[in-house]
């Protein structure tokens, strides 16, 4: 159980995430102008982002993380929970990066950033995990502030069955992604676990290439360094250190909490828009931002996750 105040330590882990992960937006633009498609992007993303987690184990970077385990000394659930979250990771960015090319970015956004609800439903429901009345208000400020930002970005362009429909099904990938690393496998530890799940879809996207004859266009990246630099990036900053940090935070804070923290992600691609690719935000993407900042403080006011059986290994042997 967590104690009384607000956990600021995994508030700021999602915050991190959050931060890093809007890097994506202005990184893929850049990644896409050097002729590297999207699933090779995704490809080496997830590859790199797993390298980057393994060389912090290795290290011992990441002193939140407790020492690697064996997946053999493992229960079975854990086990296929952790290669069911391998495959959810392939599906939720594969399925996004389609809808991005099929629909608008902005109706592809705001269909996906449904999943809070769906993670905070979820959570209440099967795992206890409540929240009070004051939180699902803040779900609902940031829910509506995600929508002004989004809404700002421009129209939504032509309503494409199948795009709209990608782009849920890679927010009930999130929503699964995000209860399995909660539920499924809090036995593997926080670094182990993102690491495993990157590097497992980054195989996934070699399979699906390998599948569609593409598997030699996953040599763009090495073509020039306008092509490198951003997918590096994207493996680094967009990948590795969120994933983890995204990890760990929903371990400390609770998955309902941590998916609204996470909305300030769009806020962050919006900001990076307007400084690297002169994307001047509208009013009312400012708006959305402040209503975003101001739920992501309300989640925090209060005790952090009260549930008594709530998986305490989590809070002993997984975060050390």
């Amino acid at each position: 159980m967590r104690g009384a105040g607000p956990d600021l330590a995994g508030a700021g882990l999602v915050v991190l995430a959050a931060t890093c992960f809007g890097t994506l937006g202005p990184l893929s633009r850049f990644a896409g102008d050097a002729g590297v498609d999207s699933l090779t992007l995704v490809t080496w993303r997830a590859a790199i982002g797993a390298a980057v987690v393994g060389a912090f184990i290795g290290l011992r970077v990441v002193p939140l993380s407790a020492r690697p385990v064996s997946m053999r000394s493992l229960p079975a659930g854990d086990r296929w929970f952790m290669l069911a979250a391998a495959l959810a990771n392939a599906v939720l960015n594969l399925a996004a990066f389609i809808a991005f090319e099929r629909i608008s970015i902005a109706l592809t956004l705001l269909i996906f950033y449904l999943y809070p609800v769906g993670v905070a439903a979820a959570s209440s429901l099967w795992f206890g995990e409540h929240l009070d009345g004051p939180r699902w208000t803040a779900l609902g400020v940031s829910l509506g502030g995600m929508g002004l930002v989004v809404i700002g970005a421009g129209s939504f362009g032509s309503l494409d069955p199948l795009g709209m429909g990608l782009a849920f099904l890679a927010g009930l990938a999130q929503v699964f992604y995000i209860l399995a690393a909660r539920h499924g496998f809090a036995r593997v530890p926080g670094a182990q676990a993102a690491a495993l799940t990157m590097g497992g879809a980054a195989a996934c996207y070699v399979v699906a290439a390998t599948l569609i004859g593409s598997l030699g266009t996953l040599a763009q990246p090495l073509g020039s360094s306008a092509a490198l630099v951003p997918v590096a990036l994207a493996g680094i900053i967009g990948a590795g250190v969120p994933t983890l940090a995204f990890i760990l935070g929903i371990r400390r804070l609770g998955a309902p909490r941590a998916a609204v923290l996470s909305t300030l992600e769009p806020v962050v691609g919006t900001a990076l828009a307007a400084w690297l690719l002169a994307e001047r935000p509208a009013p009312i993407q400012l708006l959305g931002g402040l209503l975003i900042l101001v739920a992501a403080v309300v989640i925090q006011l209060g005790p952090g996750p009260t549930r008594a059986a709530d998986h305490e290994a989590v809070a002993t042997s997984v975060e050390g």
